[in-house]
């Protein structure tokens, strides 16, 4: 059984493809190192952007941070309080609302205003995943900061206003999942790591998670919550900050905890050497791996090695084309700001839906909150669960989970507040469902249901939550037009 050597190092990871900053279009050509072009990424992107002194006043809006007690994490509702001057020497010692607020304000300031157009991405419904890395990929980086619409080949009837967007979005992720692409951590926690060792006749791997670098990186510019936890270790990858032992417990709690007993017991009985076994190949840690073995006092230099093959190497050069996908859009400065815990809160929303706070952010079209149809919605709603609160809300919306501020930071295609909406609508016999506006967070509810019940409206709480679950137990899709 051979020992296989150590591979590149990160930083000498080359693009294996032309690239062209999104900024001054410059073509870098395949050759270069991946830590190089995200460099001129950096200063390219940034050099034009004035300071920000004034910035938008979040003044009363409230939002949900993750915080650490004695007893855990839990979410603590918190009120924005933010100081119209800002030191941006020293932003990273602000509290976690004041850094997302100038955060959101220096990436609109990379914004393409709508009014200058917007790039169509056509994908194909049945190879949903392949034909969108075509896509992507062949668009000249500078557009990544404007809007983008889907359009799916199969069904040219169907006009994106913005919605589609996060229901694509959505889609791309499970489709990654479904594909092995992303694969379940070894933890209690629902979050995922990279698999590179998915074999596919159809994608080039390396494009493959560049694209999802870009889309994650799209996600987070427009405000729209991921539907798949991506763990902690690709965090403070994304942060370029150093993987230590704690972050392994989110990513393989058996390794952790193996790791963990090393550290507190005599190393020194163990039978172990600095290799490791991994997808049927010996690795040595370092030179000769095979015959050190581990000891009392190299430990901590064999655990170090091991969080690196695991989180890093193993992953290359996946991760390099994965983190300059995202650095093409989200430039790495504005990152260093933020704690792993902020990201993750920016990135992928709320874990939970607040049936409350979703209420009292709904305005009404045609109908008022009294109306008796109203009042049984809303307590229909009280009884699902928070997996199908998930998915309701995606039929309306496009997401599963909403921003850290709630449903009072619900937003349109084009970065403006978009509440909630329901909009009474007559019956239509040939589709008596509710019908979602993705676009506009809005839903369309029919007061009466002639048909399933003859001639009678939504008299009964029963009937209504028939017609309401066939949205998420039916996978029902959204209607999506412009308004």
């Amino acid at each position: 059984m051979g020992c296989c050597c150590s591979i590149k190092s990160p930083s000498q990871t080359t693009l294996g493809r032309e690239v062209e900053c999104p900024k001054c279009q410059q073509l870098f050509p395949s050759y270069t190192t991946n830590h190089a072009f995200n460099d001129h990424l950096d200063n390219c992107l940034l050099s034009s952007q004035q300071n920000i002194n004034r910035i938008e006043d979040y003044r009363g809006i409230k939002y949900w941070e993750k915080v650490q007690n004695e007893q855990g994490f839990q979410w603590v509702l918190k009120e924005y309080n933010p100081s119209l001057q800002i030191n941006e020497q020293n932003i990273q010692q602000e509290p976690f609302g004041q850094k997302q607020v100038w955060f959101r304000a220096k990436l609109e300031k990379l914004r393409i205003p709508w009014q200058n157009g917007c790039t169509v991405i056509s994908v194909s419904q049945n190879q949903i995943l392949e034909s969108s890395v075509e896509s992507i990929m062949k668009l000249k980086s500078r557009l990544l900061h404007g809007e983008l619409k889907i359009k799916f080949q199969e069904d040219q009837k169907v006009q994106d206003a913005g919605g589609l967007l996060r229901e694509w979005s959505t889609s791309i992720l499970q489709q990654l999942v479904d594909q092995g692409y992303l694969q379940k951590t070894d933890t209690k926690e629902l979050t995922y790591k990279f698999n590179p060792n998915v074999q596919s006749n159809t994608i080039d791997k390396r494009q493959l998670f560049s694209f999802l670098g870009i889309i994650v990186g799209k996600c987070l510019f427009e405000r729209i919550p991921l539907s798949s936890f991506l763990d902690r270790t690709i965090i403070k990858h994304i942060l370029r900050q150093k993987i230590v032992l704690e972050d392994i417990k989110y990513f393989d709690e058996d390794l952790f905890y193996s790791w963990q007993y090393l550290l507190n017991n005599n190393s020194d009985q163990l039978d172990l050497y600095f290799q490791l076994e991994y997808f049927g190949k010996t690795i040595n840690l370092k030179e000769n791996g095979c015959e050190i073995k581990v000891t009392n006092s190299n430990a901590q230099e064999y655990i170090n090695l091991n969080i690196f093959y695991y989180t890093s190497q193993f992953l290359e050069p996946y991760l390099s084309d994965f983190l300059t996908g995202f650095y093409q859009v989200i430039p790495k400065t504005l990152l260093r700001i933020f704690k792993p815990q902020e990201l993750e809160m920016i990135l992928f929303g709320l874990p939970f839906i607040d049936l409350q706070d979703w209420s009292k952010y709904t305005i009404y079209k045609d109908c008022s909150a009294e109306d008796y149809f109203i009042i049984w919605f809303w307590q229909i709603l009280s009884t699902w669960n928070q997996a199908e609160l998930s998915q309701f809300l995606r039929f309306c919306t496009g997401s599963t989970r909403v921003p850290v501020e709630g449903f009072s930071k619900l937003e349109s295609n084009r970065g403006e507040i978009s509440y909630f909406c329901i909009q009474a609508s007559n019956f239509d016999q040939e589709n008596p469902y509710p019908k979602a506006h993705t676009c506009f967070n809005r839903l369309e509810l029919p007061k009466q249901i002639f048909g399933f019940v003859k001639f009678s409206r939504y008299e009964e709480l029963e009937t209504m939550e028939v017609f309401l679950k066939a949205t998420i137990h039916e996978a029902l899709e959204g209607i999506f037009g412009l308004e």
